[in-house]
């Protein structure tokens, strides 16, 4: 499996820091992401955008992952994932925004296997989570061929919404989408941690307050007897 994380955005309502090398437990989240991917990853793919002058593309290549750019720019994740899907050389591939502190490995791994168990008629299914009936495009796996040649199709005909797309597709019935919801995530990753994203100051300071609880609170701490 290939993880592709895509970095191009602009970051505009987290007053133009980029979210990626926003700090959350005294760690570049950048950094935590590629923690996370790089125990079920062969390969590492970071997708910038062609005109980003910020740090985040030379603390990719830092930290060991390959950098390519959308194929167009100003579109929108659309763009990277059509960037990221053809860059990886894995059948599958894991797609996550940015600004996710806390990917879990687990889940990850849970999802591919998914991934390659439910084949549809073209092989393995994408996995996409959905919760409170919101799909969630940008933590998912996708069969690498099969889903680049459709994001890419999708963006040459206009569409900018990798939502839509899967949307699409699920309502299409093909390429097949393997759909897990609430209760399957959280039997993977229990408080649906791995969905947190950081796009505004508000939600960064909620990822710094919960990295400082998962950091200082020890697993099996108990009481004394008689408490």
């Amino acid at each position: 499996m290939t993880g592709i994380v895509l970095v191009g955005g602009r970051s505009s309502r987290l007053q133009a820091q980029p979210k990626p090398l926003a700090m959350v437990g005294n760690k570049l989240i950048l950094a935590r992401i590629a923690d996370a991917l790089r125990p079920v990853c062969a390969e590492l793919i970071a997708v910038v955008r062609p005109d980003q002058d910020d740090p985040t593309p030379d603390t990719a290549l830092a930290l060991r992952m390959h950098v390519v750019q959308d194929v167009e720019s100003g579109v929108g994740p659309l763009a990277g994932l059509c960037a990221g899907l053809h860059a990886a050389t894995t059948p599958l591939s894991f797609v996550a925004g940015g600004d996710h502190p806390f990917l879990s490995g687990t889940l990850i791994s849970a999802m591919a296997a998914s991934a390659s168990v439910q084949r549809g008629p073209h092989g393995p299914s994408a996995v996409v989570p959905r919760v409170d009936g919101v799909f969630q495009p940008l933590h998912a796996v996708y069969p690498t061929v099969p889903w680049g040649r459709v994001f890419c199709a999708a963006l040459s005909q206009g569409e900018r919404s990798p939502l839509a797309v899967v949307d699409a597709a699920i309502r299409a019935g093909s390429p097949h989408v393997e759909v897990w919801d609430r209760d399957r995530i959280e039997s993977h990753d229990p408080g649906l941690m791995s969905l947190v994203d950081v796009d505004t100051p508000a939600q960064l300071a909620r990822a710094r307050n919960l990295a400082d609880w998962r950091t200082n609170v020890r697993p099996g701490l108990r009481p004394p007897r008689g408490m």
